[in-house]
C-alpha cells in the first residue's frame, strides 16, 4: 500500500467534531489524495528531502506515554520560566500539563478542537499535499485572541511534544491581536523518534499591534518537522518572528508575511545549527503591499559533518509599496568540507521609490580568533563552541522581547555546552 493510500484508509471521524468540520477535513483528504506529496522538481521543494515522508505513512498516535510527556514538557518549560503554558501531547491538548492561571480577562486561549471556526482560513490555504494532509488529520492546536489595547505582561509558551515513535501529528493554530495589543508567543516543538510533526498557523495583527513569535525546533535527531505560518499585518502593526532550528533529521519552517497596509513592519531573526546528516530549512516570503512598510531580516546558520543548511528568502514589493525599506541578510558557517549550505535571496520589486538590499556570505570559523582563545588556555573544542555561540548570539542580540531573547540564549547554551553568561562575559 502506498503512503497516500495508507493515509486515506486511516482517515476517520473524531468523536464530537461538528459535521461541517468533518466535511472540511474530508475535502482536504480528497485534495491530498489528488495532489499527493510535492515533487522535488518544484522550485519550492527542490531542496527538501521528500523521500521518507512520501514513502512512509506516519499515522496518528495510538497511545500516550504520560511519564515521557511530563519529562519532555518539564525540560521545554525551563526555557521560558514564568510563562503561561499551553501543552499539546501527541497532537492533543493536555490541560493537566498546562498552566493558564491568571490570564487577563478578555483573552481567549483555548484548544483548536473547542474553536474549529478559528482555523477555517487554513482550510483554504492548501498549496500542496503536505498542507492538505495537515488539515485532513488535524487534531488540535492553539487559538489565541488578545483584545484591543491589552499588553500581556508575560509570554505564552506553547509546548508540543510527541511520545510515540514513528507516528504523525498535525496541528492547526490561530493567533489574533486586535488593535494596539501586544503579546509574546513562543512555540517549542519536540518531535518524537522517527515521527512527523506537521503544523500550520494563521496570524492576524490589527492596527498598531505587535506580536513577537518564537518558533523553536528542539527535537529527536530522527524527527521530521514541517511548520508553516501565514501572517497578515495591518496598518502600523509589527510581526517579529524568531525561528530557531536546533534538531530533527529534517526541519522546515515556511513564513509567508503580508505587510498589507501602510507602515506595517516585520523583523525576522532566524538561526539554525545542523550536524550529522540533518537538514535545516528556512523559507520566507514577505510581501510589501502598503506605503512605507519595513522589513529587517537576518538569518545565521551553522552546518557541520554532512549537514545541509538552507535559506530561501523572497521580498516582493507591489506597486502600492512605495517607500518600502527592506533589508535581508544571510550568513553561514560551514565546519567541514562535506557540509552544505544553499542560500537564495530574491527581490521582486514593482515600485520605483524603495530601499531594498540583500546579502549572503558563507565561510568558516576565523582561524585567528580560534588561535587567540586557545592561546589563553581553552581547548580547541571549547574555543570552537565559544565562537559558534558568539556567532549565533548576534541574532539573539537583535531580539527586543527579553523572554524570547533569553529563551534563545538558553537553547544555544544547551546545544553548544556553554554557560548562559559565558559569551556575554
Amino acid at each position: 500500500m502506498s503512503a497516500v493510500a495508507a493515509y486515506v484508509a486511516a482517515f476517520a471521524p473524531v468523536a464530537g467534531e461538528p459535521d461541517w468540520w468533518l466535511a472540511q477535513r474530508r475535502a482536504a483528504l480528497t485534495a491530498f489524495e489528488r495532489a499527493g506529496f510535492p515533487s522535488a522538481r518544484e522550485e519550492f521543494w527542490r531542496l527538501t528531502d521528500l523521500k521518507l515522508i512520501s514513502t512512509q505513512s506516519f499515522l496518528p498516535p495510538q497511545t500516550v506515554d504520560g511519564v515521557k510527556a511530563a519529562k519532555l514538557v518539564g525540560e521545554a518549560a525551563s526555557l521560558v520560566p514564568g510563562a503561561w503554558r499551553f501543552v499539546l501531547v501527541d497532537g492533543g491538548f493536555a490541560p493537566a500539563l498546562s498552566d493558564l492561571e491568571g490570564l487577563p480577562e478578555g483573552v481567549t486561549l483555548v484548544a483548536t478542537h473547542a474553536r474549529p471556526r478559528a482555523v477555517e482560513p487554513l482550510t483554504a490555504l492548501l498549496p500542496d499535499g503536505i498542507a492538505a494532509l495537515g488539515v485532513a488529520f488535524a487534531r488540535d492546536g492553539l487559538v489565541l485572541r488578545v483584545p484591543a489595547g491589552l499588553v500581556l505582561d508575560k509570554p505564552i509558551h506553547l509546548i508540543s511534544v510527541q511520545t510515540e515513535a514513528g507516528r504523525g501529528t498535525h496541528l492547526l493554530s490561530r493567533i489574533d491581536l486586535e488593535g494596539g495589543a501586544r503579546a509574546e508567543v513562543i512555540e517549542t516543538y519536540v518531535g518524537g523518534e522517527g515521527a512527523l510533526l506537521n503544523g500550520a498557523a494563521h496570524i492576524s495583527l490589527g492596527m498598531g499591534s505587535h506580536l513577537t513569535h518564537g518558533l523553536f525546533v528542539r527535537s529527536e535527531a530522527t524527527a521530521q518537522i514541517f511548520l508553516r505560518v501565514s501572517a497578515h499585518v495591518e496598518k502600523a502593526a509589527r510581526y517579529s518572528a524568531v525561528p530557531v532550528l536546533l534538531g530533527a533529521q529534517q526541519s522546515r519552517v515556511d513564513l509567508a508575511i503580508d505587510l498589507a497596509e501602510d507602515h506595517a513592519e516585520t523583523d525576522v531573526q532566524g538561526l539554525y545549527l545542523a550536524s550529522g546528516t540533518q537538514r535545516s530549512q528556512l523559507l520566507t516570503e514577505i510581501t510589501h503591499d502598503g506605503y512605507a512598510t519595513r522589513t529587517k531580516e537576518v538569518v545565521k546558520g551553522v552546518a557541520d559533518n554532512h549537514a545541509h543548511g538552507i535559506f530561501q528568502g523572497k521580498i516582493a514589493v507591489t506597486e502600492r509599496g512605495q517607500k518600502t525599506d527592506a533589508q535581508m541578510q544571510s550568513r553561514v558557517l560551514l565546519l567541514s568540507e562535506t557540509a552544505r549550505a544553499d542560500t537564495k535571496p530574491e527581490l521582486e520589486i514593482y515600485a520605483d521609490d524603495v530601499k531594498c538590499s540583500h546579502g549572503a556570505t558563507v565561510g568558516d570559523i576565523d582561524d585567528a580568533a580560534l588561535f587567540y582563545l586557545m592561546a589563553r588556555g581553552l581547548t580547541r573544542d571549547e574555543a570552537r563552541r565559544l565562537l559558534l555561540r558568539a556567532f549565533l548570539e548576534e541574532v539573539a542580540d537583535q531580539i527586543e522581547a527579553p523572554s524570547v531573547q533569553q529563551a534563545v540564549r538558553r537553547l544555544l547554551a544547551e546545544v553548544l555546552g556553554t554557560s548562559v553568561d559565558e559569551v556575554a562575559a
